[in-house]
Order: C-alpha cells, then structure tokens, then sequence
C-alpha cells in the first residue's frame, strides 16, 4: 500500500506505526495475495507489468525474483521511490500518480495496484488511465478495502491521516466503475479474514483500535472514526480483471 496521489494530508502508509506492524508491503496479507494473483495469471517470463504505487519496493522484487517479470514502479513518493531503489536495483521507477502515468497506450502486459485505488482519489478516472497503459488482454490485479456501507464512511474521512478507508467504496460500485473502463472481472475473493488479523495485530501491539488511531488524531475523533468504519463494515479482496 502507498499513495497514489499527491497530497498534503499525511498518509497512513507512510507512518512507521503501520510499517512496524505489516512491514515493507504496508497492507494486509504481505505479498500472500500477490503470489496468488501471479499464480492465477500466469504471465509469461519477462511480461511487462507496472506496479501502481510500489511504495518500498516488495511487490517488484517478488514479481523480478520469482515470477521472472519486468516490473516497473511508479508512486508520487521521492522517499519511497528511493527506497525502492535499493530494494530493486535496476529496475525503472516513475515518479507520477496513478491518475496520470507517462507511459504510451498498451505498453504492459499486466498492472498491479495494491492498496491504492482506494487512496487515488478519482477512482473512475484512475482505472481509465490503468486500462490506457494495459494491452488489449492485459490483467489488471487490485487488493484493497471495501466497505459494505460507505455512506457510513465520512466520520473516518475527517481525520488528521489519510488512509484507504478514505476511497473505499461497496463492491457494486467497484464493478460499475471497472466495467465502465473497459474490464472484464475475472476473478474475485474475498480475504477480509486478512484485514481483521491486521486489526487484531493493532489490538494486541496498541491495546486497542481507537489507541492505535489517537497517534496520529485526537482521542475524540479517534473515537468517532472507529465508530464510522465499525458500521461501514469494511472488508478486504483481491479482484482480477481483463482489458477488453
């Protein structure tokens, strides 16, 4: 998980409290999902595939090392591009957004965008702009959070950090917007199983939801932003499609 828009509001994923508790891929799960997605995929050896918001680089050496693909990376973040660097020596970075990648129609093969579609603000507007860049067949891999009643949502919106509860949206929106875009879903689970492990690791490490969010806001709002997300009943999914 990283950002994949330009913001002056701190974002979550760029706070060590979270990198503590899921280390470098900043998301529920770590790369387990993204080892199945590539499994499901089966791309061929050296295929194209752009990592949309790379953060600190995991996702890439995963796809480089045991997948045998050309990944290429793109986040808004100089910080975490650098420290992609490290982690993925040689491989192309792109300092750009995920609404506005500067790279030509129809270049990868595939694109992958963890915990970020939620965080990209315009989420039409951003699966236009994956779908442009996809060749014609080319998969598009999403995990990221859901919420079963987003009308609930704005209470958590209002807080001093952003996080992905931000963008969360139901699932029939999700896949009006997909198919508006021009794909084809070809697989859906749902892993919400992995978001409460993560909630649970909070609990454990902080004492409690609403302590783990007063780092980072008031105790007040804190409260009422776990209120917010306990009624918009957030879940978690990993969804592969297909340009058309």
């Amino acid at each position: 998980m990283t950002s994949a828009t330009l913001t002056h509001t701190p974002l979550l994923c760029e706070q060590q409290e979270l990198r503590q508790l899921t280390g470098d891929t900043l998301r529920p799960g770590g790369l387990a999902l993204t080892s199945r997605a590539m499994q499901y995929c089966a791309l061929p050896a050296r295929s194209t595939i752009l990592d949309v918001g790379c953060g600190y680089g995991r996702t890439m050496a995963l796809l480089a090392a045991q997948f045998a693909l050309a990944p290429t990376g793109l986040d808004p973040s100089p910080a975490m591009l650098r420290q992609a660097a490290c982690s993925c020596p040689g491989l192309p970075l792109l300092q750009a957004t995920a609404a506005a990648i500067p790279v030509r129609n129809g270049f990868f093969a595939a694109l992958i965008s963890e915990c970020v579609l939620s965080l990209a603000g315009n989420m039409p507007a951003c699966l236009r702009e994956m779908g442009r860049v996809l060749a014609p067949g080319g998969k598009l891999v999403l995990t990221d959070i859901y919420a079963r009643k987003p009308d609930s949502l704005p209470a958590a919106r209002q807080g001093a950090i952003r996080s992905c509860f931000h963008g969360a949206v139901c699932l029939e929106t999700l896949e009006t917007s997909l198919r508006d875009a021009g794909f084809t879903i070809r697989l859906f689970e749902d892993h919400t199983a992995m978001l409460r492990q993560l909630a649970g690791q909070i609990i454990f490490t902080y004492g409690s939801l609403a302590a783990f969010w007063q780092l980072f806001m008031g105790a007040e709002q804190a409260a009422c932003t776990c209120s917010s997300l306990a009624t918009a009943k957030p879940g978690y999914y990993l969804l592969i499609a297909e340009k058309e």
